[in-house]
């Protein structure tokens, strides 16, 4: 006659059945980390006051010095050369011509700056003192000189108070200097001006005055086979 066991026996055996079946192997650790993980999650937190420029959003915000703005990152080509040089002759109506030799080199070289620049044509100092940084100058240029078409202006200044007309930037563009100073050399005849051209080494000025009013271009090697350009004027 077979005997029943005791029923605590029974739970003993079902107890030690249960946790054999739920044990399992407990995973070895990694020891590899995501090196860019690692750095992201040792950088130091930006609610530290001593990191707090390391923002740069506010940076959009920030004024003060003479306004700047980049080139647009484009190669270039002749297509680009050739686009900007058709706008030009579309602008004059005409092909420009060239530009007349050179004369000599006295003030072929422009200033560091475009005001500098326009400082050295024109010595009307309460307006010069007085100017404001701004590109919508570049939209504000005589009729007779317009920045050249395709140009990437840099720098925008002028005043037009108290009787002060001041017009003074700097652009680059990627024709070249022959093809500027042939521009406003035509640009400037049809204004009835009669420009001068001064050349020394590769730096060359296209001068035209009539009395206090008048202009200047100034032409220099750029980057990426630029022309960098200075144009000024005062009373036109």
């Amino acid at each position: 006659m077979s005997r029943a066991l005791p029923p605590l026996l029974i739970s003993l055996a079902l107890a030690g059945v249960l946790s054999g079946c739920a044990r399992t192997a407990a995973p070895e650790a990694d020891d590899t980390t995501d090196p860019v993980v690692a750095d992201a999650l040792s950088d130091p937190l930006m609610t530290d006051p001593d990191l707090a420029t390391q923002n740069r959003v506010g940076a959009l915000l920030t004024g003060g010095g003479v306004p700047s703005a980049q080139i647009p990152l484009e190669v270039v080509s002749d297509e680009v050369r050739a686009a900007a040089k058709a706008d030009a002759a579309s602008l004059l109506g005409s092909d420009p011509g060239t530009a007349p030799a050179a004369t000599g080199t006295d003030g072929a070289k422009a200033g560091e700056t475009a005001l500098l620049s326009w400082r050295q044509n024109f010595k009307v100092e309460p307006c010069a003192s007085r100017v404001g940084w701004t590109f919508g100058w570049a939209s504000k240029m005589p009729a007779a000189m317009p920045v050249y078409p395709r140009g990437h202006v840099q720098e925008a200044l002028g005043n037009s108070e108290n009787g002060c007309t001041i017009r003074a930037l700097n652009f680059r563009v990627a024709v070249s200097a022959e093809d500027v100073l042939a521009f406003y050399n035509a640009s400037a005849r049809k204004a009835g001006f009669k420009p001068e051209h001064r050349a020394d080494g590769d730096a060359h000025a296209l001068i035209g005055k009539n009395g206090a009013a008048g202009f200047a271009v100034y032409v220099r090697p750029g980057p990426q086979g630029m022309s960098d350009v200075d144009l000024v004027t005062n009373g036109l």
